[in-house]
């Protein structure tokens, strides 16, 4: 699955400076679905809940945000659209996992199987599902004035589709919001010691139900984005593991927001870079190259977590000691 056409390359043509930044702006591109889905997850997972749906949340939104926007010719519809698909999809998540106190791993695997087909019959039924899909509305490209001449680093900084600036807003907001904001300690106190925040007089359950529906909002954002902001269709299972690779990040980034934008540029770029090797006259095979960007996440992840520490009530259902 490529996003934009690439052509036929040289191996001599990845020395130049034309090639790398042409794959440090596909880069930022595919990053930004990716990273706003594991911010989204980070925030869900410090207040104690694992949300392993986010891969079907994410292709919740994206249908939803799909169908808007073709149905409506906005794009920005398709966005809203996407946005509160993934927050309903996590408010029934969250009534599962933190009210009824269903297991949030079993839950969360569910979701995602449910949503795979779901979304794939709902795309067959009404748009035919075909090998030629019809195409929604994508917004076009804002190019910032001699910014955008920087040698290597002005394509991609300075001349993106203009979603993926409004994502690259919402991620600084919401960086800025958890560094100062009195709901970010809430959070973080219902995540590690929820009986402490119970007792200050917090409820731990609508937290974590917040915490959830915000996260997945998030989830349902970034699907959306994937699809009307780069793709402009949709097809069965188009998210294509990025919902999990979101969750890898948040665990590499440490649940900080900083890392897991890290994280998730380095994976933008190394999809980006598979998708231009795989142009290139070599003895490679192309599966080993559809695979790198997933195995250097998986790498960088081992070694990251050695050093991580997740929130300490992550996945443990909050009990009273009343109810017990």
């Amino acid at each position: 699955m490529s996003f934009d056409p690439v052509p036929v390359l040289a191996q001599s043509d990845i020395v130049t400076l034309t090639f790398w930044t042409a794959v440090l702006a596909s880069g930022m591109r595919l990053a930004v679905s990716t990273g706003v889905a594991a911010i989204g997850e980070m925030i869900t997972e410090r207040s104690g809940v694992l949300n392993l749906g986010l891969e079907g949340v994410m292709l919740a939104g994206g249908f939803a945000g799909f169908a808007a926007s073709f149905e409506s010719g906005s794009p920005w519809v398709g966005l809203l659209a996407g946005l509160l698909a993934g927050a309903f999809v996590g408010a029934g998540f969250a009534l599962l996992v933190v009210y009824l106190r269903v297991d949030q791993v079993v839950a969360g695997l569910g979701l995602t199987l449910f949503a795979i087909a779901f979304t794939s019959f709902l795309n067959r039924e009404i748009y035919g599902g075909g090998t030629s899909p019809p195409r929604a509305p994508k917004p076009g490209v804002v190019e910032i004035p001699v910014l955008k001449e920087i040698p290597l680093l002005g394509e991609s900084l300075f001349s993106q589709n203009v979603v993926a600036y409004v994502a690259i807003g919402v991620v600084v907001v919401i960086a800025v919001a958890l560094r100062r904001s009195y709901w970010t300690i809430v959070i973080d106190a219902v995540g590690e010691t929820p009986s402490a925040a119970d007792a200050a007089g917090h409820s731990v359950r609508l937290v974590r139900f917040a915490a959830t529906v915000i996260g997945s909002a998030l989830g349902g954002l970034a699907g959306a984005l994937l699809i009307v902001g780069q793709l402009g269709f949709f097809n069965s299972n188009i998210t294509a593991g990025r919902g999990w690779i979101a969750l890898a990040l948040v665990i590499f980034g440490r649940w900080r927001p900083g890392l897991i934008v890290a994280g998730a540029l380095l994976f933008g770029v190394l999809d980006a870079l598979q998708f231009r090797f795989q142009t290139l006259d070599s003895a490679v095979p192309f599966e080993f190259l559809i695979a790198l960007p997933f195995v250097v996440t998986l790498l960088a992840l081992t070694i990251g977590s050695r050093s991580a520490a997740a929130p300490s009530a992550l996945t443990i259902p909050f009990v009273r000691a009343t109810e017990d």
